[in-house]
Parts: C-alpha cells; sequence; structure tokens
C-alpha cells in the first residue's frame, strides 16, 4: 500500500516540478535522502558495493523524468504498466501460467489506455527504457539484499552517496544551479513543493526495496498494476467517468491475468507449506 500511494503521489508532484530542473531535482532528493538515510540507517557496507545498481537506477530516473516531460499522465501510466512483462522477462524460470497471466495483465493494460497514446515515439523509447532499468534496479536491489545483506535504508544511502557527484557536476555544467538560487526559485512556495516531490521520492524507494527484500520483483509489478487496475475501476464506479467498451474490455482482461496470477501464487505457496505442516502434525502424534 505504501507504495501505492507514494508512487501515485510523486508521479503527480513530478510533473508539476520538473521543467528543464532534473539534475536539481535529483541533486536535492538524494542529499535530503541521504541525511535521513545517515541519522535512521546502519552503514556496514561501502558505496562501491552499490556502484552497479546506482547507475541503473540513474539510467532509470532520467529516462523516466525525461518521458514524463514530453508527455501527459494517462500515456505515461499506460506504458508504464507495461514493467511486469520485463520484470517477468527477467526471470531465471518461467511457468506457462504464470507467463500467460502476466501477457493478460500487460495486454488489458494497453487496450484500456491505448487512446491516450500518439505519435510522440520518444516518449515511448524513453519510458520502455525506463521500464528495462526499473525492472534490473528491482532484481538488482533483490541481489544485494540476498547476497550481501544490503537493508532498504543502507541500500538508499548508498546510492545517494554514488549519485550526489554526478549531479552536482549536471546540475553545475547546465547552469540549473545557478537558475535555481534565483528569486523565482526560491520562494517559498516553490520550496515547500520541491521538498515534498524529494520527500515523496524518499519514501517510494523506500518502500519499493522494502516490499522487494521480502517479497520477489514481479511481486512489485503486480502491485503496480493491481492498483492501476483499481483507480480506473474507482473513477468509473464513483467519479462518474465516462468508459467505452474498450476501456472497459482492457480492464477485465487485467483483472483475470491478476486473478489467474493470484491462484498461482496460492497454490505455490500451499504446495510449500502444507508439507510441513503435516509433518508437524505428524511429528506431535509420535
Amino acid at each position: 500500500m505504501l507504495i501505492l500511494f507514494f508512487s501515485k503521489c510523486e508521479i503527480l508532484m513530478d510533473q508539476v516540478s520538473i521543467q528543464d530542473d532534473i539534475h536539481e531535482l535529483l541533486l536535492y532528493e538524494n542529499v535530503l535522502t541521504a541525511i535521513i538515510c545517515l541519522f535512521m540507517g546502519k552503514r556496514n557496507h561501502t558505496s562501491k558495493d552499490t556502484l552497479i545498481y546506482s547507475f541503473i537506477y540513474s539510467l532509470q530516473t532520467f529516462s523516466g523524468m525525461k518521458g514524463l516531460q514530453i508527455m501527459n499522465i494517462s500515456m505515461y501510466m499506460t506504458l508504464r504498466r507495461t514493467l511486469i512483462l520485463f520484470v517477468f522477462m527477467m526471470q531465471k524460470s518461467w511457468k506457462i501460467s504464470n507467463f500467460m497471466s502476466v501477457i493478460f495483465i500487460t495486454l488489458g493494460a494497453i487496450i484500456a489506455g491505448q487512446e491516450h497514446l500518439d505519435e510522440n515515439y520518444l516518449g515511448y523509447g524513453l519510458i520502455m527504457l525506463n521500464n528495462v532499468f526499473n525492472a534490473l534496479a528491482l532484481h538488482k536491489s533483490k541481489q544485494l539484499n540476498y547476497e550481501k545483506q544490503i537493508d532498504p535504508l543502507e541500500l538508499l544511502f548508498q546510492n545517494s552517496c554514488n549519485q550526489i557527484p554526478f549531479l552536482f557536476i549536471g546540475a553545475y555544467a547546465t547552469q540549473e544551479l545557478h537558475e535555481f538560487m534565483s528569486p523565482p526559485y526560491m520562494s517559498e512556495q516553490f520550496l515547500i513543493a520541491f521538498t515534498l516531490v524529494s520527500l515523496m521520492g524518499f519514501m517510494l524507494c523506500y518502500s519499493t526495496n522494502l516490499c522487494n527484500m521480502y517479497n520477489s520483483p514481479i511481486a512489485i509489478a503486480i502491485t503496480h498494476n493491481i492498483k492501476d487496475i483499481m483507480i480506473t475501476s474507482y473513477s468509473f464506479f464513483f467519479l462518474k467517468e465516462e468508459y467505452d467498451f474498450q476501456i472497459l474490455a482492457g480492464i477485465i482482461i487485467s483483472y483475470l491475468g491478476s486473478i489467474l496470477y493470484s491462484i498461482q501464487k496460492i497454490k505455490e505457496i500451499k504446495s510449500l507449506y502444507l508439507p510441513l505442516s503435516q509433518n508437524e502434525k505428524d511429528g506431535k502424534q509420535d
């Protein structure tokens, strides 16, 4: 639920705040993240342990924010719903039932959001790259936690330390740092909005890494898709938004994919834990 809330808030506020100040926004967010993690987290690793993750995360962030600059939120969200397909394809092993559920979810999302698409091919390319790097970052985050026991707060701290020097150079080279210090940007309202965007970014990254630590990357992607389906359904029933057969068909297809995936996961969990519980019962009887 944390991921659902903060991802929606950050996307809406990002589109309001970012015009040409991407380096400055990311620099501010990473400095704020480093300060928060400095007081809250433990540091048992060095920044070099997360260099690859930081590189992937940087590419993911820049491609996503550049894409959001040149397209509307509806189009952005439609393309972002295909993330689950990229996450699934990067798994080591596939099951045909899970693959079919992913196809249903992705196809339904595209059908439901097709009316928001236009001929912004640069935007398509940027968001597709964003999906690829996002999937890589989720898998790398899981790997770092499993192999090196890097918790979410420490991962955020090390990631921020890796990015801050390069973001500072980028902000200085593009004159964003100088523009940020000028009167229009130093107003109280702008600084409050800028800080809120940065805090939302921190909470989104923390909640995503925290959930990824206890679940799998595919579970995170499924959660994002279910969130989008629920928001769309809510708008139809309670906000009285107009809908047509195409949108309704897309939502139903996505629901079927989500239900199919949930059924398969329940069967997998039962197959893992039922033999264990049966052994415990047999042990007590003996």
